[in-house]
């Protein structure tokens, strides 16, 4: 019986540590004073689409004009962005169609104003587009 137990967990243990180090399977989260993440790591040839999701922080940004979400390649660039126009949102989500976007590295950032101030969250770390 023991024997069985300490196989299972092995096997349990072993299967973690195999779909831990998949990239797609976890979101790639931000930093800064806007919280989003996208939906994978990495994007395939068969992933349709980018999608980010997030919430704005309360209660500073009761009165906030909406945000724009931007992906942005390695080289600086801004590549597509989605205008969240409407007022006092608490949380977001945007789709970008993967049509049309060239294999490389991409961060996306959320930009936000509030009064006279413009806050702007980045992802800790580079997506990854694969074609």
């Amino acid at each position: 019986m023991k024997k069985i137990v300490t196989t299972l967990f092995t096997a349990t243990f072993l299967a973690f540590l195999f779909f831990a180090g998949s990239s797609e399977a976890f979101a790639m989260t931000s930093k800064g004073m806007i919280k989003f993440q996208t939906d994978a790591n990495t994007y395939s040839k068969r992933a349709t689409s980018i999608v980010v999701t997030g919430t704005m922080p309360q209660p500073k940004f009761q009165l906030n004009n909406g945000c724009i979400v931007a992906l942005i390649n390695k080289k600086g660039k801004m590549v597509k962005y989605i205008d969240v126009d409407k007022p006092n949102i608490r949380s977001f989500r945007v789709s970008f169609s993967t049509k049309n976007i060239p294999a490389g590295k991409y961060d996306v950032t959320v930009t936000t104003t509030w009064g006279n101030q413009t806050h702007r969250s980045v992802l800790k770390h580079y997506i990854t587009v694969q074609h």
